[in-house]
């Protein structure tokens, strides 16, 4: 028998699995929710119900199915004239929208989204909405209306007092400012942030704000800052036994080290990243292959032909026809010639190739999309990775393991259907 305690019960369970982040879960219980509300009648709760299902089901990845939901809570909203409803109604339109890469649909439901929003409501929420539209702003690269939307977001956060809001928005300014080129913007941005997350104690969100830091610092060429800030991520990382993370910034640092000649420090480097990794098989094959290319350089050779045996291996796991080719053309020079010239040439032919592991600039973004994937949040790591796959292509890097970390991403949304 339908009761409006067992909806309540309901509904509370499944919106406490959607903060959590488990999908899956909480559109299980908002289902049940939404049955017990439509048994029961009432327009204003079957709204309700049918809005938080449909936010778990674009979080799932049913797109349809949602889009058809908030079409149906708008209808409700509208009939009572619920101007609040009718907001979050065309925000869940526009975050479908946004999903599906339909961007400027998104922008016209986000604004409409604003333009009714109570002035008496939270402005909280309202800031999310703000910040919603700067993001699709981000991904349309209209840098200046994505700057003036997420300072109004950034503002309802200052006044609000609430500083993981105002935090997570620096870093988005972070990003958008080093997008046009504006470096010192973007590490005021990166450091207000990892400021703010250091004074309300996320130290895993401090370590992700800390890791945009060195990559700046290192652009700009200062290594032992970069590194200072780097070290510090390794340490955070650590504490909370984030392997993946751990192994990703190990891998920074061995960069940040190679790039500044040191050698042996950057091969002890690569070798932690490797302990820790538990990714595809493509990252272990680019750690197995930075490998060689150090004992190269050190002129280890024995030691390079080993590395480069494990990333030919790996790489032929993962299938990569054109790395497979490198390596094997990179081991016929050290198998075929003993003469120590012709393999030191063989360095230089690296060196011309530009295979010596360098961050690329959209490794911020990889970085951010593996870190909420570590938290459970899949959709938003997606969309992370779609924007470092844009940043790659656009700047002509290797996009191979950005593809695998999105088809990953993708298998684990559709398993939660």
């Amino acid at each position: 028998m339908a009761s409006l305690r067992k909806w309540q019960i309901h509904l509370e369970t499944g919106i406490k699995y959607l903060g959590e982040g488990n999908s899956m879960k909480a559109e299980g219980y908002l289902k049940e929710s939404l049955e017990v509300a439509e048994e029961l009648d009432v327009p204003v709760i079957i709204a309700f119900s049918q809005r938080l299902l449909a936010t778990a089901q674009v979080r799932n990845n049913k797109l349809d199915e949602a889009e058809k939901g908030f079409f149906r809570a708008l209808q409700f909203c509208q009939e009572l004239n619920n101007n609040k409803g009718i907001s979050e109604a065309k925000a869940g339109l526009a975050s479908v929208c946004f999903v599906r890469g339909e961007y400027q649909q998104a922008v016209m439901f986000y604004k409409e989204a604003i333009g009714i929003y109570p002035q008496d409501s939270s402005p909280l929420r309202l800031a999310v909405l703000y910040s919603d539209l700067g993001q699709v702003y981000g991904r349309m690269k209209k840098w200046n209306k994505a700057e003036s939307v997420f300072l109004k977001a950034v503002s309802f956060c200052i006044d609000q007092g609430y500083s993981r809001g105002e935090a997570e928005i620096n870093l988005y300014l972070g990003e958008i400012y080093y997008s046009q080129g504006k470096t010192q913007l973007a590490q005021d941005k990166f450091a207000k942030s990892a400021r703010l997350f250091a004074i309300i104690d996320d130290e895993l969100s401090l370590a992700n704000a800390l890791s945009y830091l060195a990559f700046i610092l290192w652009e700009k060429n200062m290594i032992e800052e970069a590194l200072l800030f780097q070290y510090r991520v390794v340490a955070l990382y650590l504490k909370h036994d984030q392997r993946l993370e751990i192994s990703e910034s190990y891998y920074l640092i061995s960069n940040i080290l190679q790039y500044a000649g040191l050698l042996d420090e950057a091969e002890s480097c690569l070798k932690y990243s490797l302990q820790y990794y538990n990714g595809i098989e493509f990252g272990l094959a680019v750690r197995y292959q930075s490998l060689a290319v150090i004992a190269i350089a050190k002129k280890e050779y024995e030691d390079a032909k080993n590395f480069y045996y494990n990333a030919l291996k790996f790489y032929q796991y993962y299938g990569d026809g054109s790395r497979i080719g490198e390596i094997s053309e990179e081991l016929t020079y050290l198998i075929k010639y003993d003469d120590v010239c012709i393999k030191e040439n063989l360095y230089k032919l690296l060196n011309g190739r530009n295979v010596f592991p360098e961050i690329p600039k959209h490794e911020i973004m990889v970085k951010l999309a593996q870190t909420l994937m570590r938290k459970g949040n899949n959709l938003a790591a997606l969309r992370c990775g779609w924007r470092a796959l844009e940043i790659a292509k656009a700047m002509k890097y290797e996009t191979q393991e950005i593809e695998m970390l999105i088809q990953n991403l993708s298998v684990q949304i559709r398993k939660k259907k």
